[in-house]
């Protein structure tokens, strides 16, 4: 998931609490949920709904509003003073890379849902299944199975795919495995891009990732790409023609570039947290939280900083990009483009809380920044109407806060309960997952 070139390097609708509840059919045997005097939070407008009641039977939210009638045995969740949202996801992520016992962590820090970017078939198939089944705790993942391109042997998570004659098998070969979308990366070959670009949309797949190196970033907004994950490693503001040092760029210079990108669609996922730490990372540092780390996490941290060879000057263009990518992605906003919270190679849902305060570092509002990983995601995957927001016949998965994350993005930390498929997750139940995941306590 990281190595490539310098390293590898997603409107909710709402329920009005002042009327009178609708109702929702869902099966009879499924329980029942009730948070009670909670402030709801409209994030699609970032109205704040106070003293509020909220209905959850099976995987759907039954009823929204002040004068909610509690059936007998509901379990009550007693909301007064707390904050209710909709559940994170995280857009880029890896699950092979940060192991299938993480799964629980991601919902330990209230991530519901994942885009899984890229996994071999035999481990991203079963983990999903799990989860779906109710096996084991995790997120629901949107997944693309292994990515195609023509890497070398040594990178993980592939379908090699040298030409355009492999790509048009290797699209409808992956259609009926069941992935989600295409994922294509810095190694794809331009003729196997086109005929991804060509062949997706007539299984019913769109594609995404990273913008291949014999590809403008110009030519893959054109041919329909989906979102471009990490900036396309910075290229969607060096391909400007503004060179590469802070000294010399001009953001201004991107304006047609970005213009294009808002008008065909394309979503950026900045994975801001993971680029902005490579270079320590890559220089000895620790991941951040990795205490919480999993093996395999620690050990593909491992391999990546020992196979990539990064030399100073590299490390110090990615330290310079960093300066000046806030202002890019302020400018890219300006532009009318959209943006998706994800992690790629970092500790579950640590990391995800980490990306929210980055966004806001470049100047997302609070509520803006929690859009990315809740409003945004249910557009880009064409769940709006029944995710992204807490309204009647939405999906049960909420996470309920002790403090107001749209005045402080740091406060969607302070989780006191999850609720994913209609499973509540309180907050006895988070610490031990979290506690469970101490390096130390093994």
């Amino acid at each position: 998931m990281w190595r490539s070139g310098f390293a590898l390097l997603a409107a909710a609708l709402a329920a009005n609490p002042q009327t009178p509840p609708a109702q929702a059919a869902v099966p009879r045997s499924a329980a029942v949920i009730a948070i009670t005097g909670v402030t709801v939070i409209d994030v699609s407008n970032g109205a704040h709904h106070a003293r509020t009641g909220v209905l959850i039977q099976g995987d759907r939210i039954t009823a929204v509003g002040r004068r909610l009638k509690v059936p007998r045995g509901a379990t009550r969740v007693d909301g007064r003073g707390q904050f209710l949202i909709p559940g994170l996801w995280d857009m880029h992520a890896h699950h092979q890379g940060t192991g299938a016992e993480a799964v629980e962590l991601f919902v330990a820090k209230g991530v519901v849902g994942t885009r899984d970017m890229g996994a071999d078939a035999d481990f991203i198939f079963p983990l999903r299944e799990r989860i779906r089944s109710g096996a084991v705790l995790g997120p629901e993942i949107v997944l693309a199975g292994p990515m195609l391109d023509d890497a070398p042997a040594s990178y993980p998570y592939r379908r090699p795919t040298k030409n355009a004659a492999e790509a048009r098998i290797a699209v409808p070969a992956l259609k009926n495995l069941g992935v989600d979308f295409i994922k294509v990366h810095d190694h794809t070959p331009r003729d196997v891009f086109f005929a991804i670009a060509e062949e997706a949309p007539k299984v019913g797949l769109t594609f995404a990732g990273h913008v291949p190196s014999a590809v403008s970033v110009e030519e893959a907004a054109d041919a329909g790409m989906r979102s471009i994950e990490h900036l396309a490693n910075y290229r969607v503001f060096g391909d400007c023609g503004t060179g590469a040092t802070v000294e010399t760029f001009d953001v201004s210079s991107c304006a047609k570039l970005f213009d294009k990108l808002a008008a065909k669609g394309v979503w950026q996922t900045p994975t801001l947290a993971f680029m902005l730490t490579l270079p320590a990372v890559f220089s000895g540092a620790p991941l951040a939280h990795s205490e919480y780390a999993s093996d395999s996490l620690l050990k593909l941290t491992s391999d990546n900083v020992k196979f990539s060879h990064l030399d100073a000057k590299t490390l110090d263009k990615l330290r310079q990009a960093g300066i000046f990518t806030p202002r890019a992605i302020r400018e890219l906003r300006s532009h009318g483009n959209r943006f998706l919270a994800g992690c790629d190679g970092l500790v579950p849902g640590f990391c995800l809380h980490d990306e929210l305060e980055w966004m806001t570092k470049s100047g997302f509002s609070p509520l803006e920044a929690l859009q990315t990983a809740t409003l945004n995601p249910a557009i880009f995957l064409g769940r709006a109407a029944v995710q992204g927001g807490i309204g009647v016949g939405q999906r049960s998965d909420v996470v309920l806060l002790d403090a107001d994350p749209t005045v402080d993005i740091r406060n969607i930390t302070k989780i006191a309960a999850v609720i994913v498929r209609g499973k509540l997750v309180d907050r006895s139940a988070l610490d031990r997952i979290v506690a469970n995941h101490l390096r130390h306590t093994r």
